[in-house]
C-alpha cells in the first residue's frame, strides 16, 4: 500500500485547536512564566527512562470501523509497553504489546499510549491500523509538535511531557521532613481582583477575599503551626487571568508556612483547549504563579513527609484535559506502587464520590474518569484519605456525605472564601461557613479538623458510612453500563425500589426536600413515591441552582422491539403540583445503540427543565425531543408513549427510530424544581411502568417551546439571582 505523506493538522480530531478571541485576549495579558512544552526527548521521559508517546484514532465516517492496532520500533528502540484509554464499554479490553481490534463508532476516538525505551531522535516508529500504515522518526515528531492523516479513519501521534509532573523534595521548598506534624488545606479561596478588567462580579470576589484574610489569620494563629499550606484548587475566581493571581498571592503573603498550589476549575478559561500536540498555554497563568509562591513548575506532584505520602492532583475540568493527558494515571499509579508501604493523603479538587446536589452530578467529572482514578487509588489499599473542594459545602453536609470507599476517607471540604450552596438546613454553628481543614499527623495516625473563621472547631471521625456503589451506579458506570434487563423488572414497586437503581441525594435531618418511596397512595394503590420541593433554610449568598437530582433509573433492553411502548400509570399529587409553577415530572427515556446515544425523549406535565439531560464529560450525540403529558391533577393518567413513532415525528434530521439500531433504553422516573421561589414543589404517584410494542398507539403531543424552560442567572451583590424573579414568584401560590 503507498505510504501516505504525514501532515500537522491541528483541526484533525480531538485535537482541534482553534483559538478564540477570548484565548488570544489571555495569551496578550503577559507571563512571568511561560510552560515551554516538549523541547526534546528529555521532557517526554519518564522517571523510569520510558518516552511516552499519545496515538489517538477517531472514526470520521458513518459506519463502525474495527482495524487492529499494531506499532513497530526500529533500530536500538523498543516498546516497553501500551495502555488503551476511555474505549467506550462493553468494548474496553486491554490490547498487549500494542497489537489488537479497536472499536470505532462513528466520531469516536480511542486514546493508545506507548512508552518506549531507548529511544533517539533517529529512531523509527511504524504504526499499523487497518489497511492504513503510518512510519515517522522521533525526530520528525519533535520537529513537527504533531503528525496526522486523514480520514476515514483519523490518526495522530505527539509526545506526551513529564517535566510538569514528578515526585519533590520537600526540604527544598523549606517544608521540613518530621514524624509529627501538621498541615492545612484552603479549598476553594476563589479570591482576586475585583478591577472589572479581570472580574466578571466583582462583588462576589470582595466577599471571597475578606474571609480569605480571615482564614490565613486562623491560620497563623495555629500552635502547633503547619508546616504547609496546600490551596485545593480554585485559588482565583473567573477564569484564571494574571491579576486574580497576582492578588491572591497578596492575600496569601502573610502566611508563616510554605504554600503548594493546586488546579482547579477556575485557573484557566472556560474554552480552554488542551491539545494533543500538548499545548498547555492556557495553565500559564497557573505556572507562573505556583513559580513565585513556592519556586516550583509542577502541576502533579508528591512528596514525603514523616511516614506518609502526599499526592496532588491537578483537575481543571475541561472536557479533553484527560484524553490529552492519559499518562497521568499511569504516573500516579506507578507513584502509588512505590509508596505502597507508606500511608497516602490524595488531594483533588473535584470531587471522586458523590455530593447530593446538583450540579455536582454534572459539573464533576465524567464517570469514565472517576472509576479510573478511584480505581487506581484503590489498588494498593495505602491511600487512606482523599479530600476535595469544588463544591462549596457547609461543614454539616461534609460531615453527611463523608463516605468510605476501598479503605479510603473520602471528604469534600467546606471552602475558604466562595461562600456555601445551598443544602436545605443550617450549619453546625451558624453564621459564616468558611474556614481551613488542619490535618494532624502523629506518626502512623491522623485526625482530620475544620476550623471556621469565626473559631469553632470540629474534629471528623475516623471512618465513614461505606459508599453503595450499587445502588448509586451511575456515578462510577456510564449509563450504557448498567445492569440490562430483559423487559421492564419491578414495575409494580411491589418489592419497593428493588432493580431501580438512584441517584444519590443529599437529605436534610428534617423535612427532606426531596422524596422518593413506595407507599400507599390514598386510594388503596402501592405506588413510587416521587416529591422535590425547594430546598429550605433561605440564607443570603447561598447557591440555589435548579434541582432534578430526585430520580429512580432502570435499563432494559429494546433491541427485538421494533415499535417501543412505554405504559404508564401516573397521579399528580393534587396539594403538591401546580402544572404552571417551574417544579415537575418528567419521564425521560435515553436511548443507546452499544454505547452510543442515538435519543432523548422527554415526556413532562406543564413546564419542564430543558437542561435535565446535561451531564459533564458524557457525549451525547442525540437532540433532546420534548413531549407533552396530561397535566389534570388529583386524577390517574393511563398513558401509552410509542417510542418510535414519536421520534420519527419530532426529530429534525428525519431518521426512522429503526435506523438507530438501538439496543437499550434507560428509563428515568423523576422530579425536578426551579429551587427558589414561593410555592415551588412537585409530587407524583406512580403505580404501574411497562414496555410492550403497538403499532397503532398514537403519537405524542409535542411539548410547546415556551414551556421548556432554561434557568437564567445573573451575578446580584455576589449572589447567583435568576434574570426573571417573576418567574419563581408566580401569582396565585401560597408561601411556605
Amino acid at each position: 500500500m503507498k505510504r501516505r505523506k504525514f501532515f500537522r493538522d491541528i483541526g484533525l480530531g480531538i485535537g482541534s485547536g482553534l483559538i478564540t478571541p477570548q484565548l488570544m485576549a489571555f495569551e496578550n495579558q503577559g507571563k512571568a512564566f511561560r510552560y515551554s512544552g516538549i523541547q526534546s526527548l528529555s521532557d517526554a521521559t519518564n522517571d523510569r527512562g520510558e518516552l511516552a508517546l499519545r496515538l489517538s484514532f477517531q472514526n470520521q465516517g458513518d459506519t463502525i470501523s474495527r482495524p487492529k492496532v499494531h506499532i513497530k520500533v526500529g533500530g536500538k528502540a523498543s516498546l516497553s509497553r501500551t495502555k488503551w484509554y476511555f474505549l467506550e464499554s462493553p468494548h474496553q479490553t486491554s490490547l498487549q504489546g500494542g497489537e489488537g481490534p479497536i472499536e470505532l463508532h462513528p466520531g469516536d476516538t480511542d486514546v493508545m499510549v506507548a512508552w518506549l525505551k531507548d529511544a533517539t531522535e533517529s529512531s523509527k516508529v511504524t504504526i499499523g491500523y487497518g489497511k492504513d500504515r503510518a512510519k515517522f522518526t522521533l525526530g520528525e515528531l519533535l520537529q513537527k509538535g504533531e503528525l496526522g492523516q486523514g480520514a476515514p479513519i483519523a490518526f495522530t501521534v505527539n509526545f506526551l511531557g513529564y517535566s510538569e509532573v514528578g515526585k519533590l523534595n520537600p526540604e527544598s521548598l523549606n517544608i521540613p521532613n518530621k514524624d509529627n506534624f501538621r498541615f492545612a488545606i484552603m479549598a476553594d479561596p476563589q479570591g482576586g481582583s475585583a478591577n472589572e478588567d479581570y472580574s466578571t462580579a466583582p462583588t462576589r470576589i470582595k466577599i471571597h477575599n475578606a474571609f480569605i484574610e480571615d482564614t490565613v489569620e486562623r491560620i497563623n494563629e495555629l500552635e502547633p503551626q503547619p508546616i504547609f499550606t496546600l490551596i485545593l484548587g480554585d485559588f482565583v475566581d473567573d477564569q484564571g487571568q494574571e491579576g486574580h493571581f497576582r492578588k491572591m498571592e497578596e492575600l496569601i503573603k502573610p502566611l508563616k508556612m510554605p504554600v503548594l498550589l493546586d488546579v482547579g476549575n477556575h485557573e484557566s478559561p472556560y474554552r480552554s483547549n488542551f491539545t494533543p500536540a500538548y499545548n498547555m498555554t492556557d495553565l500559564d497563568n497557573f505556572f507562573s504563579s505556583q513559580k513565585r509562591v513556592n519556586g516550583m513548575e509542577k502541576i502533579l506532584y508528591s512528596f514525603d513527609i514523616g511516614q506518609w505520602h502526599f499526592v496532588v492532583w491537578p483537575d481543571p475540568l475541561r472536557s479533553n484535559f484527560w484524553i490529552t493527558h492519559p499518562h497521568y494515571f499511569d504516573w500516579l499509579e506507578h507513584d502509588l506502587e512505590a509508596n505502597k508501604d507508606r500511608p497516602v493523603v490524595f488531594m483533588q479538587h473535584i470531587p471522586v464520590h458523590p455530593i447530593g446536589i446538583d450540579p455536582l452530578t454534572s459539573y464533576v467529572e465524567s464517570a469514565t474518569v472517576k472509576k479510573t482514578l478511584v480505581d487506581i487509588l484503590a489498588k494498593n489499599g495505602n491511600v487512606k484519605y482523599v479530600f476535595s473542594g469544588h463544591v462549596h459545602i457547609p461543614l454539616k453536609a461534609s460531615l453527611k456525605t463523608a463516605v468510605s470507599y476501598k479503605g479510603m476517607q473520602l471528604i469534600n471540604l467546606p471552602a475558604a472564601g466562595f461562600r456555601p450552596r445551598a443544602f436545605g438546613e443550617s450549619d453546625f454553628f451558624g453564621g459564616p461557613e468558611q474556614g481551613v481543614c488542619i490535618m494532624d499527623i502523629n506518626g502512623n495516625e491522623a485526625e482530620v479538623k475544620f476550623q471556621h473563621v469565626t473559631g469553632e472547631w470540629f474534629t471528623y471521625p475516623q471512618e465513614f458510612p461505606e459508599f453503595d456503589g450499587d445502588k448509586y451506579a451511575l456515578w462510577f458506570k456510564t449509563p450504557w453500563e448498567l445492569p440490562l434487563q430483559s423487559k421492564i423488572a419491578n414495575g409494580s414497586f411491589s418489592d419497593g425500589l428493588e432493580h431501580w437503581h438512584q441517584r444519590f441525594v443529599y437529605q436534610e435531618d428534617e423535612n427532606p426536600s426531596n422524596i422518593r418511596e413506595v407507599r400507599m397512595t390514598p386510594d388503596g394503590y402501592n405506588a413510587l413515591y416521587l416529591y422535590t420541593r425547594k430546598r429550605g433554610y433561605d440564607v443570603p449568598g447561598q447557591d440555589r441552582l435548579p434541582q432534578h437530582i430526585n430520580r429512580v433509573i432502570q435499563a432494559v433492553t429494546i433491541k427485538d422491539l421494533k415499535n417501543p411502548i412505554l405504559q404508564l400509570s401516573y397521579q399528580l399529587q393534587q396539594e403538591h403540583y401546580h402544572p404552571t409553577s417551574l417544579n415537575g415530572f418528567f419521564v425521560w427515556l435515553e436511548c443507546y445503540a452499544g454505547a452510543d446515544n442515538v435519543a432523548n425523549l422527554i415526556y413532562s406535565p406543564g413546564k419542564v427543565y430543558g437542561s435535565l439531560t446535561k451531564a459533564f464529560g458524557l457525549k451525547r450525540n442525540a437532540s433532546d425531543l420534548h413531549f407533552d403529558l396530561p397535566q389534570k391533577t388529583g386524577v390517574w393518567h393511563d398513558v401509552s408513549l410509542p417510542i418510535g413513532t414519536d421520534f420519527n415525528l419530532a426529530d429534525k434530521d428525519r431518521l426512522n427510530f429503526e435506523r438507530l439500531n438501538a439496543d437499550r433504553m434507560l428509563i428515568y422516573l423523576g422530579t425536578w424544581t426551579v429551587n427558589v421561589g414561593i410555592g415551588q414543589e412537585a409530587g407524583v404517584f406512580i403505580k404501574e411502568i411497562s414496555l410492550g410494542a403497538d403499532a397503532k398507539a398514537k403519537p405524542t403531543p409535542m411539548k410547546n417551546t415556551e414551556d421548556i424552560w432554561y434557568s437564567k442567572i445573573d451575578h446580584v451583590a455576589g449572589d447567583h439571582k435568576y434574570v426573571d424573579q417573576a418567574e419563581v414568584y408566580p401569582e396565585g401560590l401560597q408561601g411556605e
